[in-house]
């Protein structure tokens, strides 16, 4: 299945706005950048409206020959509606004015979609949003979701590697 907005991060959402200055800031919440988020999830929303499958639109394929996403759209492409092609996501970056429009698989420790986090909010609801806003550090979603599991897994496997070089040098 696609990914989420989180499914590409490794750490648990957090205040984007606290201790940071403007420019470190989240773009939605950047003055000025609000609206151009704004104005591209409507693009998003009309595209995905006039496309034939609706909201079960496909996400673009990747061109075989480049490996790279290939932003003209000839028609043919299954993301395609009459508005060109729907994006899975659109992520930008303002200090070199560019945007990407990743296809992303779910991953499976996200903290926002995982099966886990699901499955928890359809258990206790509302008790589920506000143990993980009432806690100060984010651990206890990262719990929940596997993601604190995941990267201890991964901090495993790079000191294995790490290791693994210094076997090399003897």
């Amino acid at each position: 299945r696609l990914g989420c907005y989180f499914c590409s991060d490794v750490v648990a959402p957090e205040n984007s706005t606290r201790d940071r200055t403007l420019d470190q800031q989240c773009t939605v919440t950047r003055p000025g950048l609000a609206p151009i988020a704004a104005s591209m999830a409507t693009e998003l929303m009309v595209a995905m409206l006039h496309h034939p499958l609706g909201h079960c639109a496909p996400a673009p394929v990747f061109s075989s020959s480049s490996g790279q996403f290939a932003p003209v759209d000839n028609g043919k492409d299954p993301s395609s509606s009459s508005l060109g092609r729907l994006a899975h996501q659109i992520r930008g970056t303002v200090a070199t004015y560019t945007m990407m429009t990743p296809t992303v698989p779910a991953f499976p420790s996200c903290t926002a979609c995982s099966e886990n986090v699901v499955q928890e909010y359809r258990k206790d609801g509302f008790e589920f949003v506000k143990k993980v806003c009432c806690d100060a550090n984010g651990s206890y979603l990262e719990r929940v979701s596997g993601l604190e599991e995941f990267r201890e897994e991964a901090a495993r496997k790079m000191e294995e590697c790490l290791d693994w070089d210094d076997d090399d040098d003897e």
